[in-house]
């Protein structure tokens, strides 16, 4: 524990510490500054004590040495550079995250946050190097033990099998078991309860009110929030005038506890759609929930004002995790949820004359459109893109995860030079991607009805972030970037990787408009896809700016 910092160790370091103040996405605070920047120095003093000795070990095998004297040359130049680079990098970093913070309409950092994000780093980073020698002596120790009983060709091995089983088991069966355990246990007790300033709907057009199939107890956290959230005729009638002809919207949803499993639950939320007169509307939405089983109340809001409220939104529970561990534990209920309520309204809504039914929208928010995205999933883009229009009249996918199928399908094979993050396919004749940027020029050819948008910001690392980050350099970073992307970006396998995680949390944070927060993106998204007749783009503005009149 007391060993002096090797050389190799020291280098990288201070290499990768430099490097973790290079601006990603989104901005950091100091505190999560600290915590990246000293994840990404001990990662680099791992990996520069790693070289060293595998460049001591073939110079002993070439029989080469390096004299004192160039060692001390060596140690002063250290000593001299990494002076400079930890004089420099609190100052650039400040620099880099204020203009950052511009483009985002954050307020800036002072100064004085410089001393306590270096204090913070210097204690996290050495508890995680301490954790890591302790680690490496437990290994070394292990191996001597197993080269004193063993052959020297079988010890090694051994040794490096043992750790692998060791960690495996560790992080698999100890650390994620636990983990889950803990969630569940958690979040279950979270789902039981019901959101101050929520009641119960005493409309017969909602789930979990009077003569509904769907009991109000067994809606969940986020069921309740949705069937009691609806928009009422008062304030439809805010917006469109004291005389306006509104109608009080249909909103249908089934929790985990309505019903056994996935396709019991879609047939039960239909069921309750179906009685509540959902068919019978102007518009039809199959939303698919993210992992708590919420659906954006802005998303539902900004459709039932732009009909006046003859819209009907139907929707399921399939876990009261949140979205990111959802994501990492049970991807696949996501899928099936999304597969079988679109099934099962399409199915109904496919029987009914032509001249009379809903328009059926699809909708789905950051996980929500993984799971939405995975009743149409086809072989490739082309067939996805069909699925959705020959059995849909529209889809809105917002702040899509970088895994999507559709979405990767797309992005792949996006026209040439069009960027990663606002991809054209097809000269944008039947999909169509939105970054929220004053300055996007849209395609110049038509856009073809049904008609497929995607929402992301530039700034959103839901939808840029992948693990091959990790080892190569993102889309984002592809010139030009985004509007709201700063140009100071720059990538470095590893610190890139890490950094992205960090934006994964901040992303849910970032203002309106950026990062993850979509809130005011929906109007524009309903009225790209399926606007009513006579609806023009002052109609836009005009709602966007009575929903949110400090946008």
């Amino acid at each position: 524990m007391t060993r002096r910092p090797t050389f190799g160790g020291v280098v990288f370091a201070v290499i990768f510490w430099f490097q973790s103040f290079s601006p990603t996405l989104l901005p950091r605070s100091w505190v999560i500054q600290a915590a990246v920047s000293a994840v990404c120095a001990t990662v680099g003093y791992a990996l520069g004590t790693l070289a060293g000795r595998v460049v001591r070990a073939v110079m002993r095998r070439r029989r080469l040495a390096i004299s004192s004297a160039a060692w001390r040359k060596a140690r002063l130049a250290v000593v001299v550079a990494g002076a400079a680079v930890m004089a420099a990098g609190p100052v650039l970093w400040l620099s880099w995250q204020n203009s950052q913070r511009d483009l985002v309409n954050m307020d800036h950092l002072g100064a004085v946050v410089i001393a306590p994000m270096l204090a913070v780093t210097v204690i996290l980073a050495a508890i995680l190097m301490a954790l890591g020698r302790v680690v490496g002596a437990a290994v070394r120790r292990l191996d001597r033990w197993n080269q004193r009983h063993l052959p020297r060709s079988l010890a090694q091995p051994l040794t490096v099998a043992l750790v692998l089983l060791v960690a495996v088991v560790a992080l698999r069966d100890v650390a994620f078991v636990r983990f889950t355990n803990w969630a569940s246990t958690t979040f279950s007790v979270v789902d039981g309860g019901t959101a101050d300033g929520v009641a119960r709907p005493t409309s017969n057009l909602i789930s979990g009110g009077p003569d509904s199939l769907v009991a109000w107890d067994d809606l969940g956290l986020q069921g309740r929030t949705f069937a009691g959230g609806a928009t009422t005729e008062a304030e439809l009638r805010e917006y469109w005038g004291a005389d306006a002809e509104v109608a009080s919207p249909v909103r249908a949803y089934a929790g985990l506890r309505s019903a056994g499993d996935a396709r019991a639950r879609a047939v039960l939320a239909v069921d309750d759609l179906e009685r509540a007169g959902g068919f019978d509307r102007e518009v039809l939405v199959v939303a698919t929930a993210t992992g708590t089983g919420w659906i954006d109340p802005d998303a539902a809001e900004a459709l039932e004002q732009i009909y006046r409220g003859d819209t009907a939104i139907v929707s399921m529970q399939y876990s009261y995790l949140p979205s990111w561990i959802s994501f990492i534990t049970d991807l696949d209920l996501a899928s099936e949820a999304g597969a079988e309520l679109y099934d099962e309204v399409y199915q109904r809504w496919v029987k009914l004359p032509t001249d009379d039914r809903p328009k059926l929208l699809v909708f789905g928010l950051s996980l929500g459109s993984f799971g939405a995205e995975s009743a149409f999933a086809g072989v490739d883009g082309p067939t996805s893109l069909a699925n959705i229009t020959t059995r849909s009249d529209g889809a809105l996918f917002v702040g899509a995860p970088h895994a999507n199928p559709i979405l990767r399908q797309l992005t792949d094979g996006r026209d040439p030079e069009s960027p990663e993050w606002a991809p054209v396919i097809n000269g944008g004749e039947v999909v169509r991607f939105v970054t929220r940027d004053p300055d996007q020029v849209e395609p110049p050819g038509p856009w073809n009805n049904p008609r497929v948008l995607y929402i992301q910001h530039p700034t959103d690392p839901v939808t840029h972030w992948s693990p091959s980050w990790l080892w190569s350099k993102p889309g984002w970073m592809d010139n030009p970037r985004g509007y709201d992307v700063t140009d100071d970006g720059r990538w470095f396998p590893i610190v890139t990787w890490t950094q992205g995680i960090f934006d994964l949390m901040a992303g849910f944070a970032a203002p309106p408009g950026f990062g993850h927060d979509y809130r005011l993106d929906y109007v524009d998204g309903w009225a790209r896809i399926a606007a009513p007749d006579g609806w023009t783009d002052a109609d836009t503005d005009r709602l966007e700016n009575h929903l949110f009149p400090n946008r």
